[in-house]
């Protein structure tokens, strides 16, 4: 079924499961999330572990960057089934599970435990949920009832209060700050406006039918692997992504020099980036413009790397959902992800 995406109607009646509201209520979540008191004692931490997979992943990506940019301790997301060696009872270890039933999530708390790692669980409930309170270790607790993907704001809002109560980064309250700003960013791009004044229906119009790759600066990432997984999820399609300056050094060749027509680079531009980062970006998109390309490129204004990035999660996801629309698939559901998982038991 073909949706007519300036027909706020025909939309409502094609997502039966009620993603949109789930995407465009982040700001809130967030908002609720940071509000919440979390309280790491005298905690000493030498470094930052964040562990997840999928959906509940995206937030470390996000404050794995910022710590990159603006603290002092190292950090990295873990998606394994297998901690590095470095972890041990001076780290920090955020489990974020949404579910709280993740099994590759519960084998990393795990070896976590037996280091006597700090350790903080994020999650809705499930075994993890269970096993922490049991063993006496520190959770913050998320609402329930949404898909992973949906509850970024909750997942994000609490990572990043467990980071600023442990005086690792004050990178809640710089989330706090954003919350009006992306709430207006929201209203810009809902079904009742219409796709001349709607970036990401604009961009949604422009990648029907295609396999959209999306890159960025290393600064923000996070929000084109944002994109890309939820592309996958919401809109059933196949879409890559990488970062630059690293793309320019092995994926412009492909693209150059024989990728099909049917795969369409997306170029997510950071008003932050500046100096070289700026020139590399200008020139690469330059590249592919003169090689005929056509690349569709979206502007992420923000006074800082990490509002560039949450703004371009807000933009992508209703990307993605109208991808979703466009196609007629209900973005809610993930029967692959489904059915991998009844495999693995």
């Amino acid at each position: 079924m073909f949706v007519m995406l300036d027909d706020a109607d025909a939309i409502t009646r094609a997502d039966s499961s009620g993603m949109l509201r789930q995407i465009a209520d982040l700001p809130q979540q967030l908002k609720a999330s940071i509000a919440t008191k979390v309280d790491m004692g005298e905690a000493r931490v030498d470094n930052v572990c964040i562990c997840g997979l999928g959906g509940s992943a995206m937030s470390g990506d996000i404050l794995s960057d910022q710590l990159d940019r603006s603290s002092l301790f190292p950090s990295a997301v873990v998606r394994d089934v297998q901690l590095p060696r470095w972890v041990d009872d001076k780290t920090l270890t955020l489990l974020i599970s949404y579910s709280g039933n993740t099994k590759e999530t519960m084998a990393m708390y795990e070896q976590a435990r037996k280091r006597n790692s700090l350790l903080v669980a994020i999650t809705s409930g499930g075994s993890l949920l269970q096993t922490c309170q049991e063993c006496g270790e520190r959770t913050v607790e998320v609402p329930s009832g949404l898909q992973p993907r949906a509850a970024l704001g909750y997942l994000l809002g609490a990572s990043a209060k467990v980071l600023e109560s442990a005086g690792v980064t004050p990178v809640a309250t710089e989330l706090s700050g954003m919350v009006a700003s992306l709430d207006r960013l929201v209203g810009e791009l809902v079904p009742s406006v219409p796709t001349e004044r709607n970036v990401a229906k604009q961009v949604a119009r422009d990648l029907e039918g295609k396999i959209p790759a999306v890159y960025s600066s290393r600064s923000v990432r996070a929000a084109a692997k944002r994109w890309q997984t939820q592309i996958n999820e919401n809109s059933k399609m196949l879409c890559l992504q990488g970062e630059l300056p690293e793309a320019d050094h092995n994926q412009i060749v492909g693209w150059l020099d024989g990728a099909p027509d049917a795969v369409t680079p997306v170029f997510l531009r950071a008003s932050t980036d500046s100096g070289m980062m700026a020139d590399i970006m200008s020139t690469t998109i330059g590249m592919f413009a003169d090689f005929g390309r056509q690349p569709l490129i979206v502007e992420l204004e923000g006074a800082s790397p990490l509002e560039n990035v949450m703004r371009g999660v807000v933009i992508g996801d209703f990307v993605s959902y109208y991808l979703a629309m466009v196609q007629g698939v209900d973005p809610m559901p993930v029967p692959s992800i489904t059915e991998l998982k009844k495999r693995l038991g």
